[in-house]
């Protein structure tokens, strides 16, 4: 009887050894660390304590500052301008389609005229080009062409405002809203950081970027309309949109270039809710001040920075890491969350390229390889022996996909 069980046990010996020393392992348990980027270390700029004010490098970037909803006063207007842009495109110096004025936009003029917020006379009958309503609405902040363009446009006011809000949606502005054309709601709304984004969206546009350059401009009938919006062009701050209502207080969209290094990088800014210009020329002086310490190059990520952990059924574990420093222009004291991807691995030796690690900056995608700091190594026989419940059903399963 003892001869026929030790029989038994030697042929299941003979059955399982080779079953277990050549099944295929299981892969290592991949754990994402949740790795950030270092923060930039200058302070972050100093921005207006009043109202809500941002910057941002890029309109992709999350800006710094402040995401609190205010009146935005005519800084509505440029998401006027940027929808009936998206409508009907302008390139630099073209004149466009034709905009005829009706009977609406007459009184329109009309309507505003007499409530003494600014206007520039049009007459029923006659019409504009594209261009010449453009630089009406932007530099001399006409009220009646901003709802003149978004009839012209989108057929209503109404159809105008559902056109805008799906716009900005889309964007994720989520914060802005817009009640009419002009910003002379106070129910027209936004935040430092939505709108401080719009400055970047519309600096892109390459019409936009020319208005806001312009000291003046002239119709083909004669009529000059003086850059009425302009802002310490001296320091260089180019301005996009610079208004007053008592509601929204003053409020500046802007461009400034920033030295950076050998570089020169445009920064876009919102400033909304100031008290007073006064306390703008304060707030902006306080900011440029500010700028050259805050903005700076610096490394995101160190060499040798845990993203992810493997962890395998035989105990052992091993960190897979930033193999190259990742650097990119930003803020002081910020950070961002890190993407990594990291593929399957059973064994591996230290050093082996286990994915990729990847950091969105102003600058686009910045990416590193992802190696591992130690060997992922295989447990040896007598673990593969002693794992009937993890060996078995892997030989099994492989055996199965090779039928």
């Amino acid at each position: 009887m003892l001869w026929a069980v030790a029989a038994i046990l030697l042929v299941a010996a003979a059955v399982y050894a080779p079953m277990a020393l050549l099944a295929p392992l299981p892969a290592a348990r991949v754990v994402d660390l949740g790795a950030q980027t270092a923060p930039g270390e200058g302070p972050p700029p100093v921005l207006p304590a009043a109202g809500s004010a941002a910057v941002t490098l890029a309109a992709e970037e999350e800006p710094v500052g402040s995401t609190e909803a205010v009146p935005i006063a005519a800084a509505a207007k440029i998401v006027t301008a940027l929808l009936v842009l998206d409508k009907h495109p302008l390139e630099a110096g073209r004149s466009g389609p034709s905009v005829p004025v009706t009977a609406d936009d007459f009184a329109s003029y009309q309507r505003y005229t007499a409530q003494g917020v600014r206007a520039v006379r049009v007459v029923a009958g006659d019409t504009w080009t594209e261009r010449e309503a453009l630089h009406a609405m932007l530099l001399s902040s006409s009220n009646n062409h901003a709802e003149m363009l978004a009839r012209w446009a989108y057929g209503s006011l109404d159809g105008y405002r559902s056109a805008a809000q799906a716009w900005l949606a889309e964007r994720g502005l989520d914060s802005v809203s817009v009640a009419d054309t002009t910003g002379l709601s106070p129910e027209s709304v936004g935040s430092g950081a939505d709108l401080a984004r719009l400055a970047a969206l519309a600096f892109a546009d390459p019409f936009l970027a020319e208005v806001a350059g312009l000291e003046r401009s002239t119709t083909t009938r004669g009529l000059t309309f003086e850059n009425e919006i302009a802002y310490r062009p001296e320091d260089g701050i180019t301005a996009l949109s610079r208004s007053y209502t008592d509601e929204a207080g003053v409020c500046l969209l802007f461009s400034v270039p920033v030295e950076v290094g050998d570089d020169t990088v445009p920064v876009y800014g919102a400033f909304l809710g100031e008290p007073s210009y006064d306390d703008l020329a304060a707030d902006m002086d306080a900011f440029l001040a500010s700028v050259p310490a805050s903005l700076t190059r610096h490394p995101l990520l160190a060499a040798g920075t845990p993203v992810a952990r493997y962890e395998t059924e035989w105990g052992s574990s091993a960190e897979a890491v930033v193999r190259d420093e990742v650097t990119a222009l930003g803020w002081g004291g910020r950070s961002s969350d890190v993407a990594a991807e990291t593929r399957p691995v059973t064994t591996a030796p230290a050093g082996a390229r286990v994915g990729t690690v990847a950091v969105t900056t102003t600058e686009g995608e910045v990416t590193s390889p992802v190696v591992l700091e130690s060997a992922v190594a295989d447990p040896g026989p007598l673990w593969r022996l002693l794992s009937p419940g993890v060996v078995v059903p892997r030989f099994v399963e492989w055996v199965s996909g090779r039928s």
